[in-house]
């Protein structure tokens, strides 16, 4: 196997499925003998996690930007103007998202560069100008596409007229089954101080596309029947953080949450960025992992659930549908059909033979997908690229 010295761009050090991907790919990536360095933007942190290949931080001002439009902008000239100092170094360049997309696309531009990688992961519904064209630009120009499913592939396909490359995600699974073999699931609950309780999980945080406001009111259906059976239901939200701004959906979530006679950290706990070493505590804090997401491009996080032997209702859309199978390996809804949620949570709750169907069924479909085997196809795909690029100056040289 050749040895490819590769640049894998990511916009974040936050825990979005995007960034850990690229870290994920990165350390699968170096582990078969490749030369990986990443690079991100960031505001004074560090990653969400250890990372165990070389990686660069570029600074990014923590200041209050006008608008998305100005704060995207400053993001791409940022990343262009740190990575002109390196386009020597490597022999792939391969973006993870629309930010780091446009600065290689600048950089080709620049004739810095002969060409970059870029993986889709999904289309966002931005109404920012600048994030439209930043998306629209990170989609059309780049040399070589990868998407992570065959839903993607296909709209891709579609919609821009390009032929890309599937390459699942994986899972990393090592970190997940790390509960000591004496922790019982109550004593992951006392962590959250949700001891005593049924738990709900989503990972995600609150945005539009996550849903959130329809798990909220299955969740608020499902907590009154429990109660009338003397039982308390809670429900965790982890995760979230990200560069774009919901605010007004995060507004509307927490009005929802008062006019239903909610409590914070009460009823809904909003845990925002949960640290690595907590994350297998809070899949194993979980009865039900709940995922009614209205787009994805893969729902990495289904996969992590079901790796950490949490019973899974999820969205019955494309990609999720690519692995998951309704009455199988997890409960599949409609996404905006909150009281079909609801019953699907109560009839999980209940039946613990079926919980234990799901379990098993999703440790198999786990097994399907590694992030080794994401890192080969990935390698074989540079290569193609590496010759594809020597024989066109072969030819430029004749």
């Amino acid at each position: 196997m050749s040895l490819n010295k590769i640049a894998l761009l990511t916009y974040s050090t936050k825990p979005r499925g995007g960034v850990a991907h690229t870290l994920s790919l990165a350390e699968s990536l170096a582990e078969l003998g490749q030369e990986v360095h990443v690079y991100a933007l960031a505001t004074g942190r560090e990653f969400f996690r250890q990372v165990e290949v070389p990686y660069t931080l570029i600074p990014c001002p923590e200041i209050q930007f006008r608008s998305m439009d100005e704060k995207v902008t400053s993001y791409i000239k940022i990343y262009t103007n740190y990575l002109k100092s390196v386009t020597d170094e490597y022999d792939i360049f391969h973006a993870e998202d629309c930010i780091s997309a446009n600065a290689l696309l600048n950089l080709r531009n620049m004739d810095l560069i002969d060409y970059y990688v870029r993986t889709i992961h999904h289309i966002d519904d931005f109404t920012s100008p600048s994030l439209v064209e930043c998306q629209l630009k990170s989609i059309v120009e780049p040399d070589y596409v990868i998407a992570v499913s065959k839903f993607w592939e296909r709209e891709l396909s579609e919609k821009y007229s390009l032929n890309p490359v599937v390459i699942n995600n994986g899972v990393s699974t090592s970190n997940l089954t790390k509960i000591n073999a004496t922790d019982s699931k109550e004593d992951s609950k006392k962590t959250f101080n949700v001891s005593g309780a049924r738990v709900l999980l989503s990972i995600g945080g609150i945005e539009p596309r996550k849903n959130t406001i329809t798990t909220l009111k299955a969740y608020n259906i499902a907590r009154s029947e429990l109660e009338e059976k003397g039982q308390k239901l809670v429900w965790l939200i982890g995760g979230g953080e990200t560069l774009f701004d919901y605010r007004d959906y995060r507004d509307e979530f927490f009005s929802e949450v008062k006019s239903l006679g909610l409590e914070l950290d009460k009823d809904v706990f909003v845990l925002g960025n949960v640290p690595e070493d907590k994350m297998p505590s809070l899949y194993n804090s979980a009865d039900v992992f709940v995922f009614p997401s209205i787009k994805e491009g893969w729902g990495l996080v289904v996969l992590e659930a079901m790796a950490a032997s949490v019973p899974v209702i999820a969205s019955g859309i494309e990609p999720m549908t690519e692995y998951l199978l309704d009455e199988e390996n997890a409960l599949l809804i409609s996404p905006m059909d909150y009281e079909d949620l609801a019953q699907k949570i109560m009839i999980l709750l209940d039946n613990t033979d079926l919980q234990a169907h799901f379990i098993k069924r999703g440790l198999n479909t786990t097994k399907m997908y590694s992030w080794q085997n994401a890192a080969r196809k990935h390698i074989e795909f540079y290569n193609d690229i590496l010759i594809k690029d020597s024989n066109l100056k072969a030819v430029g040289n004749d």
